[in-house]
Parts: C-alpha cells; structure tokens; sequence
C-alpha cells in the first residue's frame, strides 16, 4: 500500500459532472466519509470491474455512511461514459488532470489509478494507487482500512 497522502488532507479537487456541472470533492461529499476511487481511463475495463466492485460494497452496506465517488480524468465525456457503464455509482465525475493532485501520476503515458478512503474530517485514512490498474484496488485491504476506520480493526 502506497502510504502518500495517508492523514494528510485530501485535497479539495475540481471535478465536472457528466452533464458539465462543476463542483468540488469536498462539496461532493457533504462532510462525510468518502471511498474514491480514480480510474486510469474512461474506457479501462479494469478500472470498470473495481467500480463495479465498489458499488456492490456500497449497495452491501459495506461503505456505511460514506459517499462513494468514481473520477476519471478528462472531462464531462468522459464522465458520462463511466456514468453509462456504471448507472448504479451515485456520484461520477472527471477530474480534468487533478490526478496528479492526490499523487496519481503517469508513466510512459499511462495514468496511474487508485482508491482513497477519506474520513468525514476530510483527511486521508487510506490510499492504494499503482501505474498497473490491476494493482490500484484490494478489496480485502480496503475492506480491512473500512473496518479500522469504523474502530472495528
């Protein structure tokens, strides 16, 4: 696990809404917990498949209170194509290229992915990010982070 960024504030991101609307991460949350998850691409089937696992754990009751959040980079396009693909995920947004922000970057063109668990103070409780999809999410390991989280460790 990727430690960068764990208890430092997330930062506060500009994201864009598949119909164009902006908004912030911190906005988007509303003061609660949040699992974010980043994609690589829009059209990466990994990223899909680890989506589609964040959403039958959030639809499981897994993630409790907190917001789940897909982001992807680009922009509202891009956005809408993860939207179509995930019509379950309750918040999806592009990021344009705050990727970096949260020190997600790129090597040999290829946008790094990741999951975060930000508690509702806003500060980071967890982070998994790597340049290989397959290696960006765990869910046992975020399962585990979801449970010290919540003082069930």
């Amino acid at each position: 696990m990727d430690q960068t960024l764990t208890d430092a504030p997330m930062p506060d991101l500009a994201l864009q809404a598949p119909d164009g609307g902006t908004g912030t991460l911190h906005a988007l949350r509303g003061g609660q917990g949040a699992v974010v998850y980043f994609h690589r691409s829009a059209g990466c089937p990994v990223c899909a498949s680890h989506a589609r696992a964040l959403v039958a754990m959030r639809d499981a009751g897994e993630l409790g209170d907190r917001a789940l959040v897909l982001v992807v980079p680009g922009g509202p396009e891009e956005a809408a194509v993860v939207a179509r693909r995930h019509p379950g995920a309750p918040a999806v947004r592009a990021s344009g290229t705050a990727h970096a922000e949260v020190g997600l970057g790129t090597f040999l063109a290829l946008q790094h992915s990741g999951v975060f668990l930000v508690e509702a103070d806003g500060t980071v409780a967890y982070r998994r990010g790597a340049a290989v999809p397959l290696r960006s999410f765990d869910e046992a390991e975020l399962r585990a982070a979801l449970r010290a989280s919540d003082g069930r460790a």
